[in-house]
């Protein structure tokens, strides 16, 4: 039998030892009272007839809040004065009280619920809740586990690509410091006609339109629907390393799930490549729904291995026939360690247009900045700098090869890369 004291039964025994003072028979017999209601309490307590049932999200976005909640079932004769917790996973963080209390009528159920955050990324399990039932005398609390495994996963920027889609992806992007998309020229599909204005392209001037209205029309194009838009992330190295609270890699994971909602919106067809020292996951170009893509970024875990650059582009060479614009998100140390990632991006921009999000490196820039006050300063400010100079080099040598770059803090990879894939339709560059 699994029984506590509860706060009574301790007031009560407190208060029976003063009766040592006057008599010790009389205190023994107390107490032996007393531990015989505590035992008869703790078999009285309805624990066994007690239903836990938990209601709780499977799937929640990184950053966002959820509740967590247990549905209890008094199933017994008598009123349960129950205490619950359960076991969280690492990933989530509970806000507010561990522990919660309810008084369940017999026949009737309570639904007791905490507020989660959910703090990383990644597949986990809520784990087992812990229940304490009052007995009727109030002197025992009866304790009982429920083993619980319900799965949970932690999925990549939903939450951010909710929060634009209230924003509104046709008409209110550029509040959130995004770029039109629309087309003003050649190429497309058909969109609307206006008045011409200067720098216009004669080519595009509707003459039936401009001879009925007597003043000089064009026509307005969208840019080229579905086109290929091929995801390529990184999951080595240097994508573990911690900005604030979270990897790298989830802000490459964030950015490359808005990006394909807003490539979704826009007719095109994405497709999906992770890779480390191997190609771990493969989506090729579709219409995939914005939950399929969740669900496969955020099964996406970063590795301490050096990414294997030459494996991943020969894989996807095979699987991808169609011109296409690749988005690799990345990071960039020198050169020479990038060697074999700008080898490959030259070699496919003859094919194919790419662009990098190279997500920067704060503390490594923040190192450059450093006040020089000791030796050891110095020294720690030289190295960054030199890293941070060969860092500028390779990206130059990429975008010579004719690649398109886009350097972005880890906090700004979401617009850069929007941005970047919108002048691309802007400019029919694919």
């Amino acid at each position: 039998m699994n029984a506590l004291p509860s706060r009574r039964f301790l007031y009560l025994l407190a208060a029976a030892s003063l009766l040592f003072l006057l008599s010790g028979w009389a205190a023994a017999a107390v107490d032996l009272v007393l531990l015989l209601g505590f035992v008869a309490d703790a078999l009285w307590a309805p624990v066994v007839t007690l239903g836990i049932e938990r209601r709780a999200p499977q799937r929640i976005s990184l950053g966002a809040t959820a509740r967590d909640a247990l549905v209890l079932e008094n199933r017994g004769t008598m009123t349960a004065r129950v205490r619950v917790t359960d076991d969280l996973p690492e990933i989530l963080a509970r806000q507010g009280a561990e522990v919660l209390e309810a008084v369940i009528p017999p026949g009737r159920e309570e639904r007791v619920e905490w507020q989660v955050r959910a703090d990383r990324r990644g597949d986990a399990e809520y784990g087992d809740v812990h229940v304490r039932v009052l007995g009727p005398l109030g002197l025992a609390w009866r304790q009982r586990r429920a083993y619980r495994a319900d799965p949970l996963r932690v999925l990549p920027g939903v939450l951010e690509v909710r929060r634009y889609r209230l924003l509104g992806l046709h008409n209110r992007l550029r509040e959130a410091g995004f770029r039109a998309i629309r087309q003003r020229g050649e190429g497309g599909s058909f969109e609307s006609l206006r008045e011409y204005v200067r720098g216009d392209d004669p080519r595009i001037i509707d003459w039936k339109a401009t001879a009925h209205r007597s003043k000089l029309i064009v026509r307005q194009y969208e840019a080229e629907r579905r086109q290929n838009v091929v995801l390529l992330v990184d999951a080595g190295r240097l994508m573990t390393e911690k900005v604030g609270d979270r990897e790298r890699i989830d802000y490459a994971l964030t950015a490359a799930l808005l990006l394909a909602d807003v490539a979704s919106v826009h007719g095109d067809l994405v497709g999906l490549l992770v890779f480390a020292d191997r190609v771990q996951q493969y989506i090729p170009p579709s219409r995939s729904s914005i939950s399929t893509l969740a669900e496969a970024l955020g099964a996406v875990h970063a590795r301490i291995a050096e990414p294997n650059y030459p494996a991943a582009f020969t894989y996807l060479a095979k699987q991808l026939r169609r011109r296409s614009l690749l988005v690799a998100f990345t990071d960039i140390i020198d050169a020479q360690a990038s060697s074999a990632l700008v080898a490959h991006l030259g070699k496919a921009a003859a094919r194919h247009l790419p662009i990098v999000v190279a997500l920067r490196n704060p503390d490594l820039e923040a190192t450059a900045q450093l006040a020089a006050r000791t030796p050891a300063d110095v020294y720690r400010r030289a190295a960054a700098e030199e890293l941070l100079q060969a860092r500028a080099a390779a990206l130059a040598q990429m975008q010579r090869s004719g690649v398109l770059v886009a350097d972005s803090r880890p906090t700004d990879a979401v617009p850069d890369v929007v941005n970047r894939y919108l002048e691309v339709k802007r400019r029919g560059l694919l």
